[in-house]
């Protein structure tokens, strides 16, 4: 397991001893804004059950973003995966509690991460951000993601989803799911 340090956090593994933080942050509608809905604590376990599983199989998936200061996780970033165009892709996400937001982590979390999947991979990542959410979109033209098209993410037609794509390492074909 490969740790990330920035002036400000540490990107690092989940761990089985982040599961409450981050089934809290999950079932928390504040954390969970603009994205598929808030999670209970079914669904909330078993989407850290994926973060745990994927990031043995690549390891730049969803990681805990770690505020140094506080040694609070703040967030997370990191890819995991999503059906587009019924390819089953490597999609990357950032997501932060309120009070971590607007201070530039997303960027500089993200930023760090990505220079590690340049270093071990070759492809094309995908990020799925809702039009609305202005503050992702920054976060993602500034980490090099480039706007390809609208898809209909969540099932309804009048709210479509941005997806970007940013290659990482020295390019390539669409980076699917591992199997």
């Amino acid at each position: 397991m490969s740790t990330i340090e920035t002036d400000r956090l540490t990107i690092r593994h989940p761990v089985e001893v982040d599961r409450d933080r981050f089934v809290a942050m999950f079932t928390d509608e504040a954390f969970t804004v603009f994205s598929d809905g808030v999670h209970d604590a079914v669904s909330a376990n078993a989407r850290f059950d994926g973060m745990l599983l994927l990031v043995d199989a690549v390891p730049y998936a969803k990681q805990p973003v770690i505020e140094r200061a506080t040694g609070a996780i703040v967030g997370y970033t990191g890819v995991g995966t999503a059906v587009v165009d019924g390819l089953d892709r490597l999609e990357w996400g950032w997501r932060f509690v309120p009070e971590a937001r607007g201070r530039g982590y997303a960027t500089e979390a993200t930023t760090a991460l990505l220079a590690s999947a340049d270093r071990i991979a070759d492809g094309e990542l995908l990020c799925l951000i809702d039009p609305r959410n202005a503050a992702s979109r920054r976060v993602a033209d500034k980490v090099g993601f480039r706007w390809w098209k609208h898809i209909d993410w969540l099932g309804d037609p009048n709210q479509p989803t941005d997806v970007l794509t940013r290659p990482i390492g020295s390019g390539g074909p669409a980076l699917l799911a591992p199997t």
